[in-house]
């Protein structure tokens, strides 16, 4: 069993998350939590949009790490990303992933691969840092 803490945070967005089931969803996973006794290693929480509507459900599992005495962990959008532990976006999940996805990630401390999607290529703000700079920029 894991010492680490993580945050389901499941979408529940009008488009993908309410209209393909997130509520059935969350009760899945507080399901799978309590019967394999991983409540005290997660919690539960909702985000109304990832962004990612045609993926979705999307879930988000994501390491609560605390940050080193005096360390500085960021926390906004112009803020440095702070330490981000064992965090993954999940796409298309539905009831029959979230035992799954307890078992794995939160107790195994494995991030769940078939789980994940890249973002559609017409994606709105998905921006590849590599890939939009030009030739000039990457010597």
């Amino acid at each position: 069993m894991t010492d680490r803490r993580f945050r389901i945070v499941i979408c529940r967005g009008p488009e993908c998350g309410d209209r393909r089931g997130s509520a059935v969803l969350h009760e899945a996973f507080r399901s799978a939590l309590e019967a394999n006794k991983a409540r005290e290693h997660a919690e539960l929480a909702w985000q109304s949009c990832f962004g990612r509507c045609t993926q979705g459900p999307n879930v988000l599992v994501r390491e609560i790490v605390t940050p080193e005495p005096g360390g500085f962990t960021g926390g906004g959008f112009a803020t440095l990303p702070g330490p981000r532990g064992l965090t993954a976006l999940y796409n298309r999940i539905d009831e029959s992933r979230a035992g799954p996805l307890v078992v794995q990630h939160i107790l195994g401390g494995q991030i769940v691969r078939e789980f994940i999607e890249r973002p559609a290529p017409t994606g709105i703000g998905v921006v590849d840092p590599v890939a939009s700079r030009t030739k000039d920029t990457l010597k």
